[in-house]
């Protein structure tokens, strides 16, 4: 008996110590499809399928045999009462004719009843009984030839011949007759199939390997039934991938087999008929593939997405009874639902419909944070943002690190962050693009410890917005009776800058006013924190916008000069130059530097300053520094990006950098032991999995659902996103790949165009000229297009302009 493992069928019922099941242990029949040597079960399962069954049968047994009741009123004994029918197996001889299988009983009186029915003696298939008569045990009759095994009778060679012959026959004879036909396989694997989905309730199995084994482990008379279906591929003609996708597709046409056989083995008729839908096929299509027998009705898909928003709400109640150890992490964002541009018409001036998403991440790793430091000082400064202290932390920490360029800093961090490989290239390409099918980052795009706490027709624009919808996940708390988590510990939550700085209002009205502010003290359990994703895309699109006229040149030597660069381009276009440019000029750096020395002119300290500062710092903090949990490179740079976002004058990211020093800085003086999770845990604090679960629901939406399609099909996204069998087996992801040549023959392109560019500045040194002692320069090597000193390094915004005479 074993107490330190689990009940195989792990559900609410298991109660009691756990048993495992042994080859000395007495299954009964009607369950050894279910229960299997070597599973473990609690008392409560042990007593249902092992103890209690076996009582059940015993106390049940009945005469199998069809006409039992017949014979039994043709008895002389019909009126006494047996007490024991002296049940015995069915003789194997009569097993066909009474279509019996080999675990029936029949009694006595029925085995010798059936011996003398005509209805059953004269039958082509009937095998009388054998003679037990001792003088017959030495004869052998096959066909119309008579052998006699005595040790006085010789055979001539001849007849020796015709017994090897006659033996031969009979071999052949039993082989053919202990085959199993198809159709028998067909109607085995159609009842293992059906138990498993609707009695064991059992995920569909796509995976051929595991199908295999699971047919071939549950009946032996299925073992090299998928080898033989295998087989009739003709795979030696084809490669490997092909013969992988073959037995997929053999696992599918087995499904369809059995769905034949029995109507209610649908599982994998429901996932074809769940994505059709969602790939927003129409209702004919779905039916028009039922009547064919792939997939489930329209209809049918309906109800399944119905039952499932409508039990959404238990499934997150549970979540968070299972994570309530654990910290949570919040995302609060909007969503709308803009497939294409909307045109005004005479009665409205769109048809847009807003939405908030309230989304949940867990890590069983990580536990609750306390409200309260161990010297019972609150997690909220109550000061809010503490100027001061953000002032003197740069000063003493970090001034002195200031002087030197990203570039520099970053050499010195190499051993903490990912290395330049085409694979993680690749995923810096992609790393604004949150779809769920592209292949890279696919261990963040699948969202497994994610939870959709609720899906709402709201706005999300005011502080009453963000309270209304936080007193949503305070109504789950509640409904789950666990208000002591928000009111002793604290949910860390990730979002944008609008959800920032409404949060956060509405925690400093609660402290400051209290019950007056008529606000709940459950928003105190919040900790709003500016998200890394939106602060590596603002910086992005920040630097792509300013700079638009270097990489334009740029877009148009790599491509074509007569395509037009938008001035927003897409984020895949932004990451695509804003990379190439990088490695571009990583590649020629040091001939650079070297060349120039010391020069001051402001073409090239301008170039200087975006190629070997601005451009990777905006690159890497969140591809590197985040991801890769470097906590301490990451609070140095978003010290550096907000000096970014403030020289280029980006308007509310060059303040919501400053409310996450100053909450960092408050937590470091204080000791308080989020600091400790933050740095241990960083990638968790991320704003990814809301942005991937709005990428998947604009997806699987289309322009002309209603709200509460909307709605529906974003709850039934969050049940389904585990269930993933059939996506990942037959559903292609896209590959946004750029291929290795090909990445490397761009780089070295932009490495050429560099170097062009530099000569061109090196020529023009001096000649860079200040209009009218303004803001603006003009830069000869741009064709002298004029642009605002805030694009040059910090020096030339302060009153001491750097002096090119002056080392």
């Amino acid at each position: 008996m074993s107490t330190d493992s689990t009940c195989s069928f792990n559900s609410t019922d298991c109660k009691g110590a756990i048993k495992q099941i042994t080859n000395n242990t007495k299954i009964p029949i009607t369950n050894k499809e279910i229960i299997l040597v070597g599973m473990k079960l609690c008392q409560t399962h042990y007593n249902k399928f092992i103890i209690n069954e076996a009582h059940n049968l015993k106390h049940n047994e009945t005469c199998s045999h069809p006409k039992h009741d017949e014979y039994k009123s043709q008895s002389k004994n019909t009126n006494k009462r047996s007490k024991n029918l002296n049940l015995e197996k069915v003789p194997k001889r009569l097993m066909l004719i009474l279509n019996l299988d080999e675990t029936a009983k029949i009694c006595s009186l029925c085995r010798k009843r059936t011996d003398k029915d005509p209805d059953y003696n004269i039958l082509e298939e009937y095998n009388a009984p054998i003679s037990k008569k001792e003088n017959d045990d030495n004869i052998l009759n096959i066909g119309n030839h008579t052998y006699s095994f005595r040790k006085d009778v010789l055979y001539s060679g001849e007849e020796l011949k015709q017994f090897e012959s006659d033996y031969q026959e009979i071999i052949t004879q039993l082989t053919i007759s202990n085959e199993i036909s198809l159709s028998d396989k067909i109607k085995k694997m159609s009842n293992i199939l059906y138990k498993n989905q609707r009695v064991l309730k059992q995920k569909t199995i796509y995976d051929p390997d595991e199908f295999k084994i699971m047919l071939e482990e549950a009946d032996a008379d299925l073992i090299g039934f998928f080898d033989e279906l295998y087989k009739g591929t003709n795979p030696n003609t084809k490669s490997d991938k092909t013969n992988n996708n073959n037995k997929k597709k053999l696992v599918s046409l087995c499904y369809f087999l059995a769905s034949i056989n029995n109507k209610y083995i649908n599982g994998i008729k429901a996932d074809i008929g769940s994505y059709l839908e969602t790939s927003g096929a129409s209702a004919s299509s779905i039916d028009t593939l039922a009547n064919i027998g792939l997939s489930v009705s329209r209809r049918t898909v309906n109800r399944q997405k119905t039952h499932i928003s409508e039990d959404h709400q238990y499934t997150v109640n549970d979540y968070c009874l299972q994570n309530i150890e654990n910290m949570f992490i919040l995302n609060i964002d909007d969503y709308h639902n803009i497939h294409r541009r909307n045109q005004p018409t005479l009665l409205k001036t769109h048809d847009i419909n807003h939405f908030v998403t309230i989304l949940l991440n867990s890590n069983s790793n990580i536990p609750k944070i306390p409200y309260y430091s161990l010297n019972r000082i609150p997690i909220h400064n109550p000061k809010g943002v503490d100027f001061k202290l953000i002032i003197d932390y740069i000063d003493v920490s970090f001034m002195s690190k200031l002087g030197k360029s990203y570039y520099q800093q970053n050499e010195m961090w190499k051993q903490y962050l990912s290395d330049d490989s085409y694979e993680n290239k690749l995923e810096f390409l992609t790393v604004h693009n949150y779809d769920g099918r592209v292949q890279n980052q696919q261990e963040l795009r699948l969202m497994k410890n994610s939870k959709l706490v609720d899906f709402i027709l709201h706005p999300l624009h005011n502080t009453k917005d963000y309270i209304e919808s936080s007193n949503i996940l305070f109504k789950v708390f509640e409904k789950i009776e666990q208000e002591d988590y928000l009111n002793n510990f604290v949910i860390p939550t990730i979002c944008d800058w609008p959800g920032q700085v409404n949060l956060r209002r509405a925690i400093t009205l609660r402290l400051n006013k209290k019950e007056n502010s008529g606000i709940s003290p459950q928003i105190l359990s919040i900790i709003p924190m500016i998200g890394p994703l939106h602060i590596s895309l603002n910086s992005r699109e920040t630097l792509f916008q300013q700079y638009h006229f270097f990489f334009e040149m740029i877009y148009h030597d790599l491509f074509e000069a007569n395509k037009i660069l938008a001035q927003k381009p897409k984020p895949r276009l932004i990451n695509l130059i804003l990379n190439l440019t990088f490695y571009g000029w990583k590649n020629i750096r040091n001939l650079i530097i070297n060349h120039f020395g010391n020069i001051k002119d402001v073409e090239y300290l301008m170039m200087i300053d975006l190629l070997d500062n601005s451009l990777p710092l905006t690159l890497d903090i969140y591809t590197k520094l985040f991801r890769c949990g470097f906590f301490e490179g990451y609070l140095e740079s978003v010290i550096k990006i907000w000096i970014l976002f403030q020289r280029l004058h980006r308007h509310n990211y060059n303040k919501a950098p400053l409310i996450f020093l100053s909450d960092v800085f408050y937590w470091t003086l204080n000791d308080h032991p989020i600091l400790d999770i933050l740095k241990n845990n960083l990638p968790i604090f991320n704003d990814y999995f809301v942005e991937n679960f709005h990428s998947s629901l604009r997806y699987q939406t289309a322009e002309s659902n209603t709200d509460k399609q909307i709605i529906q099909k974003a709850k039934t996204i969050d049940i389904e996103r585990n269930d993933d069998g059939f996506k990942n087996t037959f559903i292609n992801t896209r590959n946004t790949n750029i291929s290795k040549v090909k990445l490397i023959s761009l780089e070295k392109k932009v490495s050429l165009f560099l170097l062009s560019l530099f000569d061109i500045i090196y020529h023009n040194i001096g000649k860079s000229s200040n209009n009218n002692n303004n803001n603006m320069f003009e830069l000869p090597s741009f064709n002298n297009r004029n642009v605002n000193v805030k694009l040059f390094p910090l020096a030339w915004s302060t009153s001491n302009i750097p002096d090119n005479d002056k080392i």
